[in-house]
């Protein structure tokens, strides 16, 4: 069973005691944050706490002790008891030292803390040194290995009330710290891996959850504007228009990729007329967007080389083999006015591109439409220098789709380079087709 639990660090200093607030709520007078977060969060669920001290911060600010000028100071033990005497915490020693091995011996000890499914509440008010940096690969580790959650980044605003000399003169009743929900940085992180997944793959499903995530909040808000909220719903087809793209093209629609990839860009002109910086992560990607599609043309046969060599720029190993071989059944389409969506014309130009390769006596034809096919061949004659890579590509794609279910299966690794071979070889003939269809319409 998932449970909620605070994680916090506990250091040195000689904290001083105020009440801290979150939202409209005021915790019990304290030294410690923990006791405060402990106190005000409660009320969203059960939660677990554990406290990670170095041996020093144990012996100073774990148990009560006696300051250098003689004043009697309660511990953070002694806290907890008094505060919340139902609360379930655990101290946990970790060293001082902040080395690498430290540094990885920090990484294990708080992902052991981490069971599968928490939602962690993380308090950064006391983290010094690496350890917030490291405490945040351990948040964003966590949720991969052990699918837990974030319910929390929050960080106790002690220094508003200025420096300990200035607090001592204030009065208890009005030392009063904020805390700050600071939970976006684990979504920065968020958006920093989706941005990442859409330059390398082109795959936009994370920026598409995540807008969908702040237009959400946008909408729910009762005080947000009409204005704002016609602005976060733009972003959102942005959004989806750019994860739609993506889709299309690891789907292999090649019939529709050219719209869509007009549409994202009339998408894009609408969002860039915005005067807005809401979801500001995404902002600074519209460039990004309009450079990954960029080969893109307003001509529709150019186009159905460039979603190949797109797939081949973005790993895309199995899709890429397939568009470059079925575009180039759909290319001849074009230029000889055939319909490209009719599957038996489709297997017959195939069929007659082998023949006229490998040429195949006609007794060994095996074809549906013969006058069609002796056509074809007629047609595609001058251009049979061009036409020669395909039946390689041809192979490469059946023993990838069928997946290598064949004695003679090949490696792996041999079709992302024989893709981008077939690439180099078949861009001449995609050249003649947008040559001749050009020469159409003329």
């Amino acid at each position: 069973m998932s449970r909620k639990i605070l994680l916090s660090f506990l250091g040195l200093s000689e904290y001083k005691s105020c009440f801290y607030m979150y939202q409209d709520r005021k915790s019990t007078y304290s030294r410690f944050v923990q006791t405060a977060i402990y106190e005000l969060m409660k009320n969203e669920g059960e939660m677990d706490i554990v406290i990670f001290a170095t041996k020093e911060a144990k012996g100073k600010n774990w148990r009560d002790s006696v300051n250098s000028k003689g004043e009697w100071l309660e511990g953070l033990e002694t806290a907890f008891h008094r505060i919340a005497p139902e609360a379930n915490v655990r101290l946990v020693e970790i060293e001082s030292s902040q080395d690498e091995a430290a540094n990885w011996q920090l990484f294990d000890i708080i992902l052991q803390e981490i069971r599968e499914g928490d939602e962690i509440y993380f308090d950064i008010t006391h983290s010094f040194r690496s350890i917030p940096f490291v405490a945040l690969i351990v948040l964003n580790y966590a949720r991969l290995v052990k699918k837990a959650s974030i319910g929390k980044i929050l960080y106790g605003l002690f220094e508003q009330l200025g420096n300990p000399r200035e607090v001592d003169h204030i009065p208890p009743e009005k030392r009063i710290a904020p805390i700050v929900d600071v939970t976006n940085m684990a979504t920065l992180l968020d958006w920093t891996n989706g941005i990442d997944q859409f330059i390398r793959t082109g795959d936009a499903s994370m920026i598409k959850q995540l807008t969908g995530t702040e237009v959400g909040k946008v909408f729910r808000d009762q005080s947000s504007k009409p204005e704002e909220k016609r602005q976060m719903a733009e972003l959102r087809k942005l959004a989806d228009q750019l994860d739609l793209v993506g889709k299309s093209l690891q789907t292999c629609r090649s019939l529709g990729i050219t719209e869509e990839v007009r549409n994202l860009r009339n998408q894009l002109h609408t969002v860039r007329e915005l005067e807005t910086d809401a979801i500001k992560p995404l902002i600074p990607l519209l460039d990004e967007m309009e450079k990954k599609y960029e080969a893109f043309t307003v001509d529709e046969l150019d186009n159905y080389f460039v979603m190949a060599k797109w797939c081949e720029e973005n790993k895309l190993i199995q899709p890429g083999l397939t568009l470059l071989q079925e575009n180039c059944i759909t290319a001849i389409c074009q230029v000889f006015n055939i319909d490209q969506t009719d599957i038996h014309k489709r297997m017959d130009i195939n069929s007659a591109i082998r023949i006229l390769l490998e040429r195949i006596p006609k007794e060994n034809w095996r074809v549906r439409d013969e006058s069609f096919v002796e056509e074809m061949i007629s047609k595609l004659q001058p251009y049979r220098e061009w036409i020669k890579p395909y039946n390689v590509i041809t192979e490469y794609r059946n023993d990838i789709n069928h997946a290598g279910a064949s004695a003679n299966a090949r490696e792996a690794k041999v079709f992302y380079n024989q893709l981008s071979k077939s690439l180099k070889e078949l861009k001449p003939l995609f050249e003649k087709m947008s040559e001749l269809s050009k020469e159409k319409t003329m």
